[in-house]
């Protein structure tokens, strides 16, 4: 066992020694720089009025384009009239102030409208009669509540049912 130690050792000992005498790398060539040509311009001699110096600098530069508006779509809310003599989504609806509400008349057999109660909603329907809401969506009623508060109405041709349109803040 010793003796492969030992020769184990030896050969360790000639690697590294072979190792050491390899000869250097060739030193690699780095190019001179070439000097650029520069001018100097001759000194003017002072004048007793100083001259001053104006310097213009051009940029192409686009001009600050004016981004389209996207118009907000309104926000709206429908209210139907079905067949089965109901109000989806039911007689009382809350909206933020400048929602458009949309009454169709989903029921293909009977006419139905709406009817102000009050002078404040009458303001928003044109009048206290009766709005004929016409059979399918060709020509819905609408009206777009831009005032906060409570608007009652009453819908026709059907059983009476009291509605009621609350607009928030």
């Amino acid at each position: 066992m010793k003796k492969l130690f030992v020769v184990l050792a030896i050969l360790f000992i000639g690697i590294l020694l072979a190792g050491c005498t390899s000869q250097p790398a060739t030193p690699v060539a780095t190019p001179t720089p070439t000097p650029v040509p520069t001018t100097i311009a001759p000194t003017l001699t002072p004048t007793p009025i100083p001259t001053t110096e104006v310097v213009v600098v051009v940029v192409n530069q686009t001009p600050n384009a004016t981004p389209t508006p996207t118009p907000t779509p309104q926000p709206f809310v429908t209210i139907t009239f079905n067949s089965d003599m109901t109000i989806t989504p039911g007689t009382t609806v809350i909206i933020p102030v400048g929602t458009k509400v949309v009454w169709v008349n989903a029921d293909p057999y009977k006419p139905h409208g709406v009817q102000a109660i009050n002078v404040q909603t009458a303001q928003y329907f044109g009048s206290m009669d009766t709005i004929t809401v016409p059979y399918g969506n060709s020509t819905p009623f609408n009206v777009t509540f831009d005032k906060a508060g409570y608007y009652d109405y009453k819908t026709v041709f059907q059983p009476e049912t009291i509605g009621k349109i609350v607009v928030t803040q």
